[in-house]
């Protein structure tokens, strides 16, 4: 026994070894060396590189700034749109790959929060910037083409959170999503973007996670990047229309969590989608009352894009138990807690999908969840589709 108790920890120490390593030299960007518990690369060498567009709104006009691949490397593009008449924006999210973007002809509208199941559905959290691992994952699963058009017909893509930060195309990912859920609603499908924490620091300009690239683009542009999704830019304002939970069939769908606390103000998640938005644009030093639902969703680390406490079994059976019941909801998907494998807890109750995607797309192999009726799959970019309980 005591031969195989050194022989484990040896191990351990080689692994602690290698991953300290592999973030020493930038190979990686986060290592987990206990499950929850991870050290993550501070040198961020990223700099000015194709980026946006960012499109300003004014009135009966847009101003679209971005900065696209050039044959001397990279140029700053500002363009006027002109007003009253249909807008098409082009995104870089490689150098030699683009796509091109319809702008809405009208201000978006706030999201539904109850949706009936449809026929299938995709699931995916996380992706935080990382384009490549993105499209390979909507390309295999059939959700888009290679041209990056909208393939899923009447199927629905659901979003979980965390699209920003720490990768290097997080406004073409947003811009895709943004594409994709008009093209989506044109053919009876449907695109759920649902708020992350990280959405939510940025639309309030904490910027504590935004990588060098952002700033020095930012700088670049002459545009501020607490700017960039403010009120008065498209893509601000289209988030700003997004929830941070949604009931898609029987199932609650949100970044980080529904907590006893939260659950507690017996709110309904209109009304909880509703206090989240709010707080995206309060004033500069105001804070909700103490104890209070507003506080609760929005300052807390029991808020609904922060809570942890399910992925890491906090909260106990009856908790779980008592909060879907309120919500007349069989479970919760949930990202934001890494896993190493999409996880299902509390007797598949809660289902646990954010996975290490940046590592993962490193070796060409995505996944993420697949729904049918109640079946719940685990569906990877190689065509393996596997019961997930």
């Amino acid at each position: 026994m005591k031969k195989i108790v050194i022989a484990l920890l040896v191990l351990y120490a080689l692994y602690f070894a290698a991953g300290v390593a592999a973030i020493q030299f930038g190979a990686i960007e986060r290592f987990y060396f206990f499950p929850y518990f991870a050290i993550k690369y501070k040198q961020d060498r990223s700099g000015y590189s194709a980026d946006g567009p960012v499109l300003l709104l004014r009135q009966g006009y847009g101003i679209s700034k971005q900065i696209i691949p050039s044959k001397t490397g990279y140029r700053s593009v500002t363009d006027t749109l002109p007003p009253n008449q249909p807008a098409l924006l082009t995104c870089y999210p490689t150098d030699s790959s683009f796509f091109h973007v319809s702008v809405r002809a009208s201000p978006p509208t706030t999201e539904p929060d109850h949706y009936p199941a449809p026929e299938k559905m995709l699931v995916v959290s996380d992706i935080e910037g990382n384009f490549a691992g993105f499209r390979l994952l909507l390309t295999s699963a059939g959700v888009m083409d290679q041209q990056y058009a909208w393939r899923f017909g009447r199927g629905h893509l659901v979003l979980v959170g965390d699209f920003f930060d720490r990768g290097l195309n997080v406004t073409e990912c947003l811009w895709l999503i943004y594409k994709l859920e008009q093209e989506a609603e044109q053919a009876g499908g449907k695109v759920h973007f649902i708020l992350g924490n990280h959405e939510i620091m940025n639309l309030m300009g904490k910027l504590k996670y935004v990588r060098r690239k952002y700033l020095v683009n930012a700088d670049s542009l002459g545009l501020p990047y607490e700017s960039w999704y403010a009120a008065d830019t498209e893509l601000g304002r289209w988030l700003r229309t997004k929830n941070v939970v949604e009931k898609i069939g029987s199932t609650l769908f949100l970044h980080g969590g529904l907590s006893p606390e939260v659950a507690a103000h017996r709110l309904s998640l209109t009304a909880i989608n509703t206090l989240a938005r709010r707080g995206l644009d309060r004033a500069p030093g105001s804070t909700p009352a103490k104890g209070s639902a507003e506080e609760a969703i929005t300052s807390s680390q029991a808020s609904p894009d922060w809570y942890r406490g399910l992925v890491q079994q906090t909260a106990s059976d009856d908790d779980v138990g008592r909060i879907l019941q309120q919500y007349q909801a069989t479970r919760m998907v949930v990202g934001h807690t890494p896993v190493d494998k999409i996880t299902p807890l509390y007797g598949n109750r809660v289902v646990a999908i954010d996975l290490p995607h940046q590592q993962n797309t490193a070796q060409g192999y995505m996944q993420a969840v697949w729904i049918e009726g109640e079946a719940f799959y685990t569906l990877d970019n190689r065509g393996n589709r596997s019961p997930l309980f």
